[in-house]
């Protein structure tokens, strides 16, 4: 030790040296309070600090939730409380009317006009207005497609009570908050989620999809920050607000191919991984074929490399908990699989709320600590927010609450039930009809079908079923046509049965059809090499379809 003291010394001097300088450049260009952030940053790397200043945020968290949000400091913690279960049976208008309106009443400052900013309108003051939007609310909002004209109705109704309301604040509005927070808990429960589950109430299940990717991606930013180039891994069936939420975010999709009954190739899945691979993706099921992918593999492979897995479920969320206990057999997707560490679903499918209403949940609130975003520094005041969206319509999350309390379990097994013998009757017309076949028997109330015959184009076939009223739903690689079955779809099943066999009919009766209509169009973009091209086509005929008419509406 003594013959190298003189080194030891020599290395102390240098590392003192060294910070004394760094503090000093840090004086010069930031001041006194850049010098204190900076030091306080380097304390926070010390993990007996950092614990004592989470304890310490920890407790002024629950003074400012007493403050602002005015909850007890005695409160429960959630998960002592447990998940809200969807109410067995659903719950009577009168009930729900006489909750949301008793809500609404507690929300007095504002429409006595003792608030600020927030909301711009009221119904005290706007009246007219009110009625305006309202009527304009129930003829151009999707129907929630439950097919029961009450359930329109009353989630009508939610949203005209809540239209003036805003989410931006959680705290402006308790009663959006309480709603939010008793959707998100429901459907941690028919997720097979535990009370741990936390989430966030969205827009659409595109926003759920870019809050999960930004989650993850901010996740690893802080816990692996030597990954410069992040990637993630899903199928190429993804649904495309992944695509887009890559874009936005800046991360890699590193795209993984099918296996014969089209559900992502897990073993290449496991190949691609890579030291810069942020998440792993599977839908449940995905939106073209109406398949799940094999989620428990993936939550072993994801296990084994200690990485998230994201489950989109958007498209059959609200569906396959009830076929399921209906005793379809479909596969462990949700969270009983363990390595699923977030789920998406939307509410405005098969949930029958409105548009637009999403939820992203993930297994716990240190994953969603990453989606929020924060800044303290505006001469505003202190600004966070949870998702996408600054200001979110209180009257969607109210409407999202009525939806899913009006239905009751009972509600979502019969229309399940309904649905799913509507599949069945088109999935065996399908197999007894000469020249098509399902591309693959789908998991849920989603099928695809495509040519069984190279005399029968299933684009012609699709040009002849809309000269019949049909809307088709055209899909490529391999060219197919999509149907995502609903509750209407009961009373016109019977006459697609007659329409598609009287289509199949007249396109092996015609072959020149195959050259006519619009599958010119799909046989020309899948022709071109270059994909590029494809994507100027695409935003070229988006740039069209907004043009204004030349007429205005009032004229």
């Amino acid at each position: 030790i003594e013959r190298y003291s003189k080194y030891i010394s020599i290395t102390e001097h240098v590392i003192v040296g060294s910070l004394a300088l760094a503090a000093l450049n840090i004086l010069v260009q930031d001041g006194v309070s850049g010098l204190s952030r900076d030091f306080v940053r380097f304390l926070r790397k010390l993990p007996a600090v950092n614990s004592i200043i989470r304890l310490v945020l920890a407790g002024e968290v629950k003074g400012a939730m007493k403050l602002l949000a005015n909850e007890n400091g005695d409160k429960k913690a959630e998960s002592d409380i447990g998940v809200i279960e969807i109410p067995e049976k659903s719950v009577s208008a009168e009930m729900i009317m006489s909750k949301l309106k008793y809500m609404y009443s507690t929300e007095k400052s504002r429409e006595s006009g003792k608030g600020f900013a927030i909301t711009y309108t009221s119904t005290s003051t706007m009246k007219e207005l009110s009625e305006s939007l309202g009527v304009a609310y129930e003829l151009f909002s999707e129907s929630t497609g439950s097919g029961n004209v009450a359930h329109e109705k009353l989630v009508a109704d939610a949203w005209k009570i809540f239209m003036h309301t805003n989410a931006i604040n959680p705290t402006a509005y308790h009663s959006l908050r309480r709603f939010e927070t008793e959707v998100l808990s429901m459907c941690a429960w028919m997720l097979n989620g535990d009370a741990q589950v936390a989430g966030t109430l969205t827009s659409g299940g595109t926003e759920s999809v870019l809050m999960a990717v930004k989650t993850y991606r901010d996740r690893a930013r802080k816990l692996c920050p030597h990954i410069t180039t992040p990637n993630m891994i899903a199928p190429t069936t993804i649904h495309p607000a992944f695509e887009k939420a890559a874009h936005y975010f800046g991360v890699e999709v590193i795209h993984i191919g099918l296996t014969d009954d089209y559900r992502v190739d897990v073993a290449a899945v496991a190949k691609a991984i890579n030291s810069n691979t942020i998440l792993l993706i599977g839908s449940a099921p995905q939106y073209c074929h109406g398949v799940v992918d094999p989620i428990e593999a993936l939550s072993d492979l994801a296990l084994s490399r200690g990485l998230p897995l994201h489950v989109d479920a958007c498209f059959g969320g609200f569906m396959m908990p009830w076929l399921e206990k209906l005793g379809c057999k479909i596969p462990l997707w949700d969270f009983r699989v363990p390595g699923v560490t977030s789920i998406s679903a939307d509410i405005h499918k098969y949930g029958y709320c409105p548009r637009g209403a999403s939820v992203v949940l993930y297994r716990n609130a240190e994953l969603r600590a990453h989606q929020f975003f924060a800044y303290p520094s505006w001469p505003g005041g202190l600004f966070g927010s949870p998702a996408m969206a600054g200001s979110r319509p209180g009257g969607m999350i109210a409407a999202a609450w009525t939806a899913m309390v009006a239905m009751g379990q009972e509600g979502y097994m019969n229309i399940a039930r309904d649905v799913l013998e509507v599949t069945q009757k088109i999935v065996k017309v399908v197999d007894a009809t000469k020249g098509i076949r399902l591309v693959t028997r789908p998991d849920m109330t989603a099928l695809a079908i495509m040519s069984d015959d190279p005399k029968v184009s299933i684009l012609a076939l699709a040009d002849v079923m809309e000269g019949k009223g049909w809307q088709m739903e055209r899909q490529q690689c391999p060219d197919s046509l999509h149907m995502s079955v609903v509750p209407l779809h009961k009373q016109s099943v019977d006459q697609l049965v007659i329409d598609l066999q009287e289509a199949v009919a007249t396109v092996y009766a015609h072959p020149e059809l195959t050259s006519q209509g619009t599958v010119g169009m799909y046989g020309m973009v899948a022709k071109i090499p270059d994909n590029t091209i494809v994507t100027d086509f695409i935003v070229g005929v988006f740039s069209s379809l907004y043009k204004r008419d030349s007429k205005p509406i009032l004229d």
